[in-house]
């Protein structure tokens, strides 16, 4: 398991080259030896800050979120009030590893360079990513998960999700949990079950139980439906989730997978899978798996 100060030390290294190519040189906290890493703490935050010509750039840990803020550069002293965040990412020292670490550091690398590119960086500034639910803030029930933290967790174990999870917010101004999903990120869920690897589903299924118990019911849905619905039933999926999967999530995406290798679940999937086109948010009306659960009761599926 990395420690607090490894995972910062790598940070720093992996991040050195682009902060120099960006003009921008770290922060070292007052009657720090040379030795030190130049960390700044502030009750349950932990940051390091760097400055240059360009603005100000703050790397923060709190709790289960890597944070990067800018600011840009101006006259007289900047507050912390001028930053504003660029990046938010899943951290999670119990389960990190270097290339988990590694990822992390290309996606503030990529927000960096967008964000002080000459070319991009009007386009970065109109562009501000939803920010994902805080896991102190699902504990203690004031938000629930939603779709988006589900999308960011997952980018964050999957680094090949950064660059579409990005892409469908830009192109909508919102985040569209189903298309992306379908056409990424449950191909990686999928593809890391038939692997059956302990390591790898140990982590998966860390972030969605996790995301499951704690999350809306839309959330729920999606997990359930859209992306382990797509294990088909299959009998050697089935199997290698059921070892991972928390108590309320197991039952309801078996009963799900059954229903969908049903004549009317396959119905149902095909009209999940042709959605009619984009429009703004209307009132909510019941989700698809609250629809297909009580279709499947009404089919008289067999018990468990």
């Amino acid at each position: 398991m990395l420690t607090r100060d490894d995972a910062l030390s790598m940070i720093l290294h992996q991040t050195a080259d682009t902060m120099k190519a960006n003009g921008f040189s770290v922060v070292t906290p007052e009657g720090a030896h040379k030795d030190d890493l130049p960390v700044f703490e502030d009750g349950e935050h932990t940051y390091m800050d760097f400055t240059g010509d360009k603005g100000r750039l703050r790397i923060e840990i709190f709790g289960a979120q890597a944070l990067l803020f800018a600011g840009d550069a101006k006259e007289g002293d900047a507050s912390d009030e001028d930053l504003t965040k660029i990046s938010t990412s899943y951290f999670d020292l119990e389960n990190f590893d270097e290339r988990d670490i590694r990822s992390l550091c290309n996606e503030f690398n990529d927000s960096i360079s967008t964000r002080f590119s000459p070319k991009k960086a009007a386009k970065a500034k109109n562009t501000k990513m939803p920010t994902p639910v805080s896991r102190s803030a699902a504990k203690n029930g004031t938000q629930s998960y939603d779709a988006n933290t589900l999308a960011n967790r997952l980018a964050g174990m999957y680094p090949q999700l950064k660059e579409p999870y990005r892409a469908n917010f830009e192109k909508y101004g919102d985040f569209l949990a189903e298309e992306f999903f379908m056409e990424y990120g449950t191909a990686c869920v999928i593809d890391t079950i038939r692997r059956a690897q302990k390591q790898e589903c140990t982590k998966l299924f860390r972030i969605l139980n996790d995301i499951y118990e704690n999350g809306s019911s839309d959330t729920q849905s999606l997990i359930a439906v859209t992306i382990l619905g797509e294990m088909q039933n299959d009998q050697a999926l089935c199997e290698t989730a059921k070892e991972y999967m928390c108590d309320d999530m197991c039952e309801p995406v078996l009963l799900v997978n059954k229903y969908l290798a049903s004549s009317a679940g396959k119905k149902a999937m095909k009209k999940l899978k042709n959605p009619p086109p984009f429009k703004p948010k209307k009132e909510k009306k019941p989700g698809m798996f609250a629809q297909m659960m009580a279709g499947a009761g009404g089919q008289g599926m067999p018990p468990m």
